[in-house]
């Protein structure tokens, strides 16, 4: 899978592209790369490009930025991922990190809005909670993995994992700012925001508790219904546990945000969600946007059981398929992600 890097939106904006390269590329061509954004520069000749793909970012906009001091109230910070999926008309967010903020444990929340940039103080320590970063530690989480924070040895910078290297440990990391390989001890994935919780001098947050709260919803009864897994904060001052099932937001047909709760189990349609599953989706969801590859549900063609794609190791589409029940191996033409879901894509 091909991995394109993204850029950290406090770099967007930044000004002129410096361009250099250190190391030379397999084919013995220099490694153009740009010092300021921290993308690659290299013309398809060899020959280092005037700009980076990121000159032409805007910086982000005051009103998608936010300061936030944690003895304030409390506060949850997450990075945001696109819902498992969507049924009928479902407004779009602006903004990769989403916060939650209330001045009391029991009162509403004064803030339920995503931004692409927070900063976050508690006393003489501060976090800065970017989009680039948060949606890749979401997507570690989502993968049942937990993330470091690891810095380049060669120029000092953070180190972000994303997309397929957000989902697995590994050794070798391409630096994000100055296009480097470098080495870690052992197999790790690196986010800048590993970490942050205690380096705000936090306890860690309690484990989130299962929810005993079902939800029985008929998709037609609305004008659009959107289905998340739980995901874990970055930075929660929370004093009761986060929830765990599925975040379900339902907008009316007059266009009311009518349900935005956690629940468990949740019966769409007449069939119960499957929680794992709807994990899965998700990162495959992911996964599968940045390469183009489709999400299709296969029954297994000895058995009939529907198949899903592997959940360990490097998580590919592939053209062969092992049944999880029976074993027997099933090819397609294409390079797939597989899930009994993914019938309710849209």
């Amino acid at each position: 899978m091909h991995c394109e890097h993204n850029i950290p939106e406090t770099k967007k904006g930044l000004g002129p592209c410096v361009i250099r390269w250190e190391v030379k590329k397999r084919n013995g061509m220099p490694n153009w790369w740009c010092r300021t954004h921290g993308l690659e520069a290299s013309a398809p000749d060899g020959a280092a490009l005037d700009r980076c793909s990121a000159s032409w970012f805007e910086a982000v906009s005051e009103d998608m930025q936010i300061d936030i001091d944690l003895d304030d109230g409390e506060f949850a910070v997450w990075g945001v991922v696109p819902p498992a999926f969507c049924i009928g008309e479902v407004p779009t967010e602006d903004g990769k990190v989403h916060i939650h903020y209330r001045t009391e444990a029991n009162s509403k929340k004064e803030i339920d809005r995503s931004f692409d940039i927070v900063r976050v103080r508690r006393g003489e320590a501060t976090e800065v909670v970017e989009g680039m970063a948060a949606q890749a530690h979401a997507l570690t989480v989502l993968a049942n993995e937990n993330p470091s924070p690891l810095v380049c040895p060669r120029c000092g910078e953070g180190h972000i994992d994303e997309l397929l290297f957000a989902t697995r440990p590994h050794v070798k990391h391409l630096c994000n700012a100055c296009g480097r390989n470098f080495r870690d001890r052992s197999p790790s994935i690196s986010n800048p925001l590993g970490g942050a919780q205690a380096r705000l001098g936090l306890p860690q947050p309690q484990p989130a508790q299962q929810v005993s709260r079902p939800l029985n919803i008929t998709s037609s009864e609305y004008r659009g219904v959107a289905i998340w897994p739980s995901n874990s904060a970055i930075i929660s001052t929370m004093s009761r546990p986060e929830d765990k099932g599925l975040h379900v937001h339902a907008w009316s047909h007059e266009g009311e945000l009518a349900i935005d709760e956690t629940y468990s189990p949740v019966v769409l349609d007449g069939e119960t969600l499957d929680e794992d599953l709807i994990r899965v989706l998700t990162v495959q969801r992911i996964l599968a946007t940045s390469d183009n590859v489709p999400i299709i549900a296969l029954a297994c063609t000895s058995c009939g059981h529907s198949i899903v794609s592997p959940t360990q190791g490097w998580l590919k589409p592939t053209t062969r398929h092992a049944c999880n029940a029976c074993g027997a191996e099933n090819r397609t033409r294409r390079r797939w992600f597989l899930n009994p879901l993914a019938d309710k894509l849209q």
